[in-house]
């Protein structure tokens, strides 16, 4: 059950936050991100994001920071460890980077299974089906992907939680 709360809480935010890195195609962006979250590779992650996901994630740090050491404490409840004493100086990226590297993420992400299925591209944005089994649930979302300076960047995918 605590896995199950856990992949809840990162696909809430990766809702608003996450993208992919060096993407020639929004598929790629997608895979880069999953990729990057089943290895605990926050930084990698990070650097993938939009500039709209980052903006999503800022309004979260500062709820965050108005309660620190409630805030540490519900966050360590769900197994990502984040220093009460860290968070009113953090940045939205640094943020990212502590949820996204933590070692209860990449356990409830490495047992998901995720394939890419069809894109859809109009311009400078897209919509990429992915279907992921999780748990023994399986599920197609469509996840949305901006290009931003030349790359592509998963700007929200299409968890309803």
């Amino acid at each position: 059950m605590k896995a199950f709360a856990v992949f809840s809480v990162l696909l809430l935010a990766l809702t608003m936050a996450c993208g992919g890195d060096s993407s020639s195609n929004p598929g790629d962006a997608v895979t880069g991100m999953f990729d990057a979250l089943q290895t605990g590779n926050g930084e990698r992650a990070v650097s993938c994001m939009s500039e709209s996901a980052l903006a999503e994630m800022a309004g979260q740090l500062e709820m965050i920071k108005l309660d620190p050491e409630a805030s540490a404490m519900q966050l360590a409840a769900v197994g990502i460890e984040i220093d009460a004493a860290d968070i009113p100086d953090m940045t939205v990226k640094d943020f990212a980077i502590a949820m996204f590297s933590s070692p209860m993420i990449t356990s409830v992400m490495g047992s998901a299974e995720v394939s890419i299925g069809e894109v859809t591209i109009d311009g400078d944005v897209a919509k990429v089906d992915v279907t992921t089994t999780f748990m023994g649930n399986t599920e197609t979302h469509t996840i949305d992907v901006v290009k931003e300076d030349g790359q592509w960047k998963v700007t929200e995918f299409g968890f309803n939680m």
